[in-house]
């Protein structure tokens, strides 16, 4: 019977190995044991470590899952594409803003450094930006307004191609690396053009030449100066009840307690308009005020 059992543990465990001498009873039994347990114990180990990889990949399917689904109910939202340091600090804004965005990064360290700050406030895609499938899974078909922060100008103007050729009504706004590309960015399809260079370069000679209105126009840019306050530029939507209406019967600061700053005419902003200036469907009124303000215009600007 010690036979039996021996020869069948050597068998079915596909040990098969030579005895160096012959085993007594015991040295049998011992070996069964030895083998059955050691293969126990390799099975046990095999079974928990594929059970971690799977999960693992369960986990992160679901999760991807899960973003998929709330990337896709969004609507009239912002889509950023590059996460490096202007990206970072767009998405920080946006979050503080509580805005609707979708952030398109390929590379996957960037993302996770973002979810380290932010644990996971964030909607994103990983993924390469210029790439059809890639902006339909940001919802680029719904979106309002997409920001190209790319490495390089020739990504920015591949990418803005793209995303006109998916969205045609998609304002884009995009930074410029070179001046000198401009104008082809622009040939591309982008609605507005940031040169952070000459930002800066105008900054600096504004700062040096014109020190008291850098200073006022500082009051409104930075938050902890004036806190609350902000501009905002509103369109008028078809049905609203402001349309026909001038801005004198139409009592803007008096119904919001906003300061009307501007009034957009196809594509021109008129600064400090007349009251007597008649506003129409799809024009644009800039405004500064509080949020709740901003958000009052919002619905009587709205249909």
């Amino acid at each position: 019977l010690i036979d039996a059992i021996y020869m069948t543990s050597i068998t079915l465990s596909t040990v098969g190995f030579e005895e160096v001498h012959s085993l007594t009873n015991t040295g049998k039994i011992f070996t069964s044991i030895l083998i059955f347990s050691g293969i126990t114990v390799v099975v046990y180990t095999l079974g928990n470590v594929t059970k971690f990889f799977i999960e693992g990949e369960i986990r992160s399917y679901l999760r991807w899952k899960k973003m998929d689904k709330n990337i896709q109910k969004l609507k009239e939202h912002y889509i950023v594409c590059g996460a490096g340091r202007t990206g970072t600090k767009i998405i920080n804004d946006f979050l503080k803003k509580n805005l609707n965005f979708v952030v398109v990064e390929k590379d996957e360290e960037n993302i996770k450094k973002l979810k380290e700050i932010y644990r996971e406030k964030f909607l994103y895609v990983i993924g390469d930006a210029t790439k059809d499938e890639v902006l339909l899974q940001a919802n680029i078909e719904k979106a309002k307004v997409l920001i190209s922060v790319l490495s390089s100008d020739a990504d920015n103007l591949f990418l803005i191609l793209t995303a006109k050729d998916l969205n045609k009504d998609i304002q884009v706004i995009t930074r410029a690396v070179d001046a000198s590309s401009e104008k082809k960015l622009r040939r591309g399809g982008a609605d507005f053009i940031i040169s952070p260079f000459e930002i800066a370069a105008d900054r600096i000679i504004a700062t040096a030449t014109q020190t008291n209105l850098i200073s006022f126009v500082d009051v409104f840019s930075k938050k902890s100066r004036i806190e609350g306050l902000t501009f905002e530029l509103i369109e008028i939507k078809k049905g609203s009840q402001l349309v026909n209406l001038t801005l004198m019967e139409a009592k803007i600061p008096t119904k919001t307690n906003l300061i009307v700053i501007g009034h957009e005419i196809d594509g021109i902003m008129k600064i400090n308009p007349m009251s007597h200036e008649l506003l129409m469907e799809n024009e644009k009124i800039l405004v500064l005020g509080k949020k709740d303000q901003i958000k009052k215009l919002i619905e009587i600007a709205s249909n």
